[in-house]
């Protein structure tokens, strides 16, 4: 509660706080900065589509911190700038969990606990960001596994919590488009003399370094030392003996690893985008940190050789998920924010 003089008129403005599941693809910002959208989608975006519209003040709403794009999870929204910095600050932990892409061993979670060496951007290297704080949004993971440009500095972390999660097989219809008859007569109709095929990009060579076997070549996610799991079979039998999903050729049976908690990933039209697990493995584990570097939670775990394929935050202080799906929104009271910070 914020009291207001006015032309020697007191007013009296009550704050409102909110926590949201921020999808993945989604930009932590209500209002697009650049001149081009892209087709990118915003928080405004997925409120609007799940109808909470009314639930959320018309104006003055902020998001405490960020999330990069390509992350999900816990997000605090409130109309208190004051709040926003006190979450922000390094008295508050934040919780993460983290999908790799390798079996992490307990060797890499004592690096984690005792901090890393990481690469940050030279300009941001001494502020005070949330996690994940993307300005551009289009690193991937993979990049993070290269050598260190020249405008980049490197950064040793603080000791953190982190441990490996337990997980639980559940098994989701992974179902593939039919294409018509007229999308398949117009795919084999033959070119015209005048069309010319686009000339396909060149994929550049990797020229970095392995961070699992310490070879040139090849990047930590393609190394043969990584053992062989299944958490992913494709076209497999139904355990429960269904013959229609195991012989229809259009439908996957996929198996994820999930932990408690964390939903599968978003599907578009029934269709996981999910990579073919059998011959990598992946693995989970929660990383609780203070601080709030660019992109660090990403870049911790690509330094000792299992870079991130999903991360989701689960925990802000005490204020958690609980059970949350994509795009949900639920107001806080102001004692539950209080006891934030």
């Amino acid at each position: 509660m914020m009291m207001q003089s006015t032309d020697n008129v007191v007013t009296t403005t009550h704050h409102r706080h909110f926590k949201m599941y921020k999808p993945a693809k989604v930009l932590t910002q209500f209002k697009f900065t650049h001149r081009k959208r892209r087709n990118r989608t915003l928080l405004g975006d997925v409120i609007t589509a799940a109808d909470t519209t009314t639930l959320l003040p018309s104006n003055g709403i902020m998001a405490i911190g960020r999330l990069d794009e390509d992350s999900e999870g816990l997000l605090l929204l409130t109309t208190d700038g004051k709040v926003s910095e006190q979450v922000r600050s390094k008295s508050v932990e934040k919780e993460y969990y983290v999908q790799l892409d390798g079996q992490i061993t307990q060797e890499a979670i004592e690096r984690l606990q005792l901090g890393v060496e990481i690469s940050l951007p030279a300009t941001n290297n001494h502020k005070q960001r949330d996690d994940n704080n993307d300005e551009s949004s289009s690193t991937c993971e993979s990049s993070l596994t290269s050598p260190a440009p020249a405008s980049t500095t490197t950064y040793t972390t603080l000791p953190c919590k982190a441990r490996i999660l337990d997980t639980s097989i559940i098994t989701v219809e992974n179902k593939k488009k039919k294409a018509t008859k007229e999308e398949e007569q117009a795919n084999h109709q033959p070119s015209s003399e005048t069309e010319t095929k686009p000339n396909k990009r060149k994929r550049r060579k990797f020229g970095g370094t392995c961070n699992r076997c310490k070879q040139a070549g090849h990047k930590a996610k393609d190394c043969s030392d990584n053992p062989v799991d299944l958490f992913n079979t494709n076209n497999c039998n139904n355990s429960s003996g269904d013959a229609t999903n195991s012989n229809d050729s259009n439908n996957n049976v996929v198996q994820l690893a999930l932990p408690a908690g964390i939903p599968p990933p978003p599907s578009r039209n029934g269709h996981y985008n999910i990579r073919n697990t059998t011959s990598r493995p992946t693995s989970w584990i929660s990383i609780t940190i203070n601080e709030g570097k660019n992109r660090q939670v990403r870049r911790m775990t690509a330094a000792v050789g299992f870079p991130t394929l999903r991360l989701v935050r689960v925990r802000i202080g005490c204020v958690g998920l609980d059970g949350m799906v994509a795009g949900e929104v639920r107001e806080l009271s102001q004692d539950v924010m209080d006891s934030i910070i």
